[in-house]
Parts: C-alpha cells; sequence; structure tokens
C-alpha cells in the first residue's frame, strides 16, 4: 500500500501539492477548491497487477479532465468510483448527476469529465485498464456516468469486494496478482451489466459502426446544419439504419446531438485559466444558432444557467444545488 497525503506540506502549498499527488496517483488533472490554503487531502493505493484500488479522503474540491490534460497525458482508463461518505456530483459525455453514498459511477479517462465533492467526502475506487473492459464490455463507454441506474444489491456487493481486497492486500502482495486483476475486472464488468435497463454488449460490428457514428458527430458538432441525414451519408448508410442502430441505446440521433453539443459548451465554459470563452462563443462554437435557446436547454439539463458554470470555473466553488438524480 503507498500513501499520499498533503499533510506534510505547508499550509500555503496544500492545494496545488494535492494537485501533484491526483495526478501522479490517477492521470493528469486539473484541481479546484474554494479552500485555498489548509486543504486536507488523504489517498491510500493498492495495486492489483493492472487494477488499481484506492481510498480518497479530502476537503471540498472540483476534478476535471479536461482536453488539454487529455493530451498532456492519454491515458486510457476507467475509474469505477463509490462514494463512503457524502455525494459526488459528475458531468460526462452529456450525463450529469450525483452519486450518494452506497451507489457509484464510472467515468472514463479518455473524455472529458467533471467531479465535484464537499468537505468531508470519501471514496474507493477502482481503475482499470481501458482495453480490458472494452475486451470484456465492447460499448463500456454507454455504462459511463450513470446512463443507467445502478442495480443497488450488485453495488453494494462491489462496494465490500473492493474493500475486502484492498484490506486483504494493503500490506502484502497478492499471491498471483495477474489471476486476481483478471478477476476482479470480470467482476466489475458484471456489475454493470446488472444494470436496470442495460441492453447487454453489442456485437463487434455493431459496435464499430456506432463508434464511427460518434467521431462522426463529434467532430461535426460546431456546424449547426448537422442533420441526421447528414450524419447517415457521411458514414455511407441508410437513414433508417442510423435510426435502428441508436434505438438500443434509448436515445435518438437528434438527442445524442444535443447532449454532445451541451458537454461541448459545458466544458469550455468550465475550462480553467485565462482566455475562457463567453457564453455566446460556448454555443456557437457547440453548434447552437440562437444563445437564448442555448441557455434554456442548458439550464434544463444542468439545473444552472451557463453564466454559472463560468463562473464558478472562476471562483472555484463547487455547485450550490446539485440536480436530484443522475440525468439519463
Amino acid at each position: 500500500m503507498k500513501t499520499f497525503s498533503t499533510q506534510a506540506f505547508a499550509s500555503g502549498r496544500q492545494l496545488a501539492a494535492w494537485q501533484e499527488i491526483m495526478s501522479e496517483v490517477y492521470f493528469s488533472l486539473e484541481i479546484k477548491s474554494e479552500v485555498g490554503e489548509g486543504f486536507r487531502g488523504l489517498i491510500k493505493e493498492y495495486d492489483i497487477g493492472p487494477v488499481s484500488i484506492t481510498t480518497l479522503d479530502s476537503d471540498q474540491q472540483r476534478a476535471f479532465r479536461t482536453k488539454q490534460r487529455i493530451a498532456v497525458d492519454p491515458d486510457d482508463s476507467f475509474v469505477f468510483i463509490m462514494p463512503v461518505r457524502k455525494e459526488l456530483y459528475f458531468s460526462q459525455l452529456g450525463r450529469s448527476g450525483v452519486v450518494a453514498p452506497g451507489g457509484y459511477v464510472l467515468v472514463s479517462t479518455s473524455e472529458f469529465y467533471e467531479l465535484a465533492c464537499p468537505d468531508g467526502y470519501s471514496n474507493w475506487t477502482v481503475k482499470m485498464p481501458g482495453a480490458e473492459l472494452r475486451r470484456r464490455i465492447p460499448d463500456i463507454e454507454d455504462y459511463c456516468a450513470c446512463r443507467f441506474p445502478n442495480n443497488v444489491a450488485m453495488a453494494k456487493l462491489a462496494r465490500h469486494h473492493t474493500r475486502a481486497v484492498g484490506l486483504t492486500f494493503g500490506s502484502s502482495r497478492a499471491p498471483n496478482e495477474a489471476a486476481l486483476a483478471h478477476n476482479l475486472m470480470d467482476f466489475f464488468a458484471l456489475v454493470m451489466r446488472s444494470e436496470s435497463g442495460s441492453a447487454g454488449p453489442e456485437q463487434p460490428a455493431q459496435h464499430r459502426l456506432r463508434s464511427r457514428l460518434m467521431d462522426y458527430i463529434r467532430h461535426h458538432l460546431c456546424d449547426p446544419d448537422l442533420t441526421p441525414r447528414r450524419i447517415a451519408d457521411g458514414c455511407g448508410i441508410s437513414l433508417s439504419y442510423l435510426y435502428k442502430t441508436f434505438q438500443p441505446s434509448g436515445i435518438s440521433v437528434g438527442k445524442f446531438i444535443l447532449n454532445a453539443r451541451l458537454q461541448a459548451a459545458y466544458e469550455q465554459l468550465a475550462a480553467p485559466g485565462k482566455g475562457r470563452v463567453t457564453v455566446a462563443e460556448a454555443a456557437y462554437a457547440s453548434g447552437f444558432r440562437n444563445v437564448s435557446h442555448f441557455s434554456h436547454v442548458f439550464g434544463q439539463k444542468y439545473d444552472m444557467p451557463p453564466s454559472a458554470v463560468r463562473t464558478r470555473s472562476t471562483s472555484g466553488a463547487v455547485a450550490a444545488n446539485f440536480p436530484a438524480e443522475p440525468s439519463i
């Protein structure tokens, strides 16, 4: 077991040290907090071959996996996060919400996300290689950000199993790490396949087509004239087959485009640092023709106006009003 803490650092250096710790243990992240000086953070890491189990206990923070951070550190993993104390806010792939203790959320390190927690928050996490999870569930990205509701019984089992493995091998190496890691990933794949509303893994050919469609949509989001017909023509399929491809996901093509545009705008507005875009610039860059319409649908999706996200990126404050439940 490895332990990482901000305790040994001077008060004024603790938040910066925490960002370095988080980026070392997990992957490159942007950390913001209104705590400022005296930030308290503790991580304990248990490595089981390619699988990393951690416990985290920290003050209020917002963690961003931005495009800039992905470019610097192109880690391809999935992180299974289980809050133990206090709630966790999440936003990724056009979906956002809150996961309470007893539940979990899966996030991909290859896509922008935001996670936010209050003071006194703690969790267990399991970080797994992306290629290994895709081999088990080809459409694993569809399980990110609580698209399907947790299976309560399996979520409880996942929490207890993770804790048992971490604590059992916290002071010694597992006798056969490779086999244990393999079994852990099989187990978490089983947990996710048990989610309510999950249609199960797609066939490889379906997954490849769906991935190609998603890539086409993301690459043309800024075009306000992007329509299902243009997507079908651009990918060399019929319009009816495009609709059929989206049917198992439970979300229409138009809704997917809207969610992707809102997520792209959210990322631009939330990006820390200098040169942040205005609300209008984020709207137009994400393919919206009308700022008023953009503000309306953004508020419906995230329970806050786009200007509030931009303000939060300046102040570092956590959202005052979390959504009541994950948006599916």
